[in-house]
């Protein structure tokens, strides 16, 4: 009985001896993992001031490129080919720019253009010293006289009344014809002093 007794004490011993291993290695861990917290905090900490107290650096941005556009060609005066075969020749008739605004020169000689017959009607005079008014009727001022187989234009305008004019040798019934002289002189002439052909006025006394 003594000795059974003493072999319970034995294993109560050892279990308690166990226990307590196994308590004091429990603390072991959580002392260990506590110092391990407490190192990384500590980094962390320490990286944190470190990092405040560095001095900030900003990145300069760098300035836009601009690219710069090629300087345009000094442009060279058009040359045309002569019909002959020979050297090609420059065409200097081109206005050039100013160098004050870009604005084209006018300087250049041009060729006056020649005037241009009006598209109207042609009419030949048939009685000399046939007289232009400024307006219809023998009581209209008298612009000038036109002579004989003179040309003037036909404005396509004839007053709406006639008019008895005496020739010297018969007398004539027509209404006044609007007309433009080769000077640019524009009046009314007497209708029967005016003709589509090259003719004199037969009545007329000399």
């Amino acid at each position: 009985m003594k000795g059974l007794l003493s072999k319970v004490e034995y294993i109560v011993i050892g279990l308690l001896a166990l226990i307590f291993l196994m308590w004091t290695a429990s603390k072991c861990n959580a002392h260990k993992e506590e110092a391990q917290s407490a190192e990384a905090i500590e980094a962390r900490e320490d990286s944190l001031a470190q990092a405040a107290n560095r001095p900030a650096t900003t990145t300069a941005t760098p300035p836009p490129v601009v690219q710069q556009q090629p300087a345009a060609p000094a442009s060279s005066p058009d040359t045309y080919q002569p019909i002959d075969g020979s050297a090609p020749v420059a065409n200097t008739a081109a206005p050039a720019a100013t160098a004050a605004g870009g604005v084209a020169n006018t300087n250049t000689a041009t060729e006056a253009a020649a005037p241009k017959e009006p598209n109207l009607s042609k009419l030949y005079v048939t009685i000399d010293k046939l007289k232009v008014r400024k307006t219809p009727g023998l009581k209209g001022e008298s612009l000038g006289e036109l002579k004989l187989f003179d040309e003037v234009y036909y404005m396509n305008e004839v007053t709406d009344s006639t008019y008895t004019v005496n020739l010297g040798k018969e007398k004539a019934t027509e209404p006044y014809v609007k007309i433009k002289t080769k000077r640019g002189t524009v009046g009314w002439v007497f209708g029967a002093g005016v003709h589509y052909v090259k003719k004199k006025r037969s009545g007329v006394l000399e």
